[in-house]
């Protein structure tokens, strides 16, 4: 009896790690690098009141947030063009919306075989209007997968 015990608790290892090592979770996060883009005046992080951000030109509904207060939004790149263009819409009477433009570099990069390919960003330049907004740096222009703040929007 104790040999059948032995017998089944080490086909049920085996089993267990033969699961474990034919699994394809070991990929994390984002397939494609999203810029996380975060509120600042002067050096500190604001929250912006009532905000809606949408891409303009972008297939379906662009809206990324909408009517909500936000310290920091993704905003998604397309890999079909070169550029993007969002507007920022203060939901405030007074202020006008602003509009930020994105020309940017596709690079493919192949992370691994249980990831595949993926796709990193290298933003080339941007503009942007000044209703409500003083200034935008960029003070690494390489997006990938990592989740941190790329951009920084510097408010009046």
């Amino acid at each position: 009896m104790t040999s059948k015990i032995k017998y089944c608790a080490c086909a049920t290892v085996m089993a267990l790690v033969a699961m474990v090592s034919c699994n394809n979770d070991n990929c994390m996060g984002n397939s494609t690098g999203i810029p996380l883009a975060a509120f600042f005046n002067n050096d500190k992080k604001v929250t912006i009141s009532n905000l809606t951000v949408y891409g303009i030109g972008a297939p379906n509904d662009s809206t990324i947030i909408n009517n909500t207060n936000a310290n920091q939004v993704y905003l998604p790149l397309r890999i079909t063009q070169t550029s993007c263009q969002y507007v920022l819409n203060y939901n405030t009477e007074g202020i006008e919306n602003d509009t930020l433009t994105f020309n940017y570099d596709i690079i493919p990069y192949f992370e691994s075989r249980e990831c595949g390919a993926m796709y990193n960003f290298k933003i080339t330049s941007w503009e942007h209007t000044y209703n409500a907004i003083d200034s935008v740096r960029i003070p690494d222009p390489m997006i990938t997968n990592s989740d941190v703040v790329t951009i920084n929007i510097y408010m009046r």
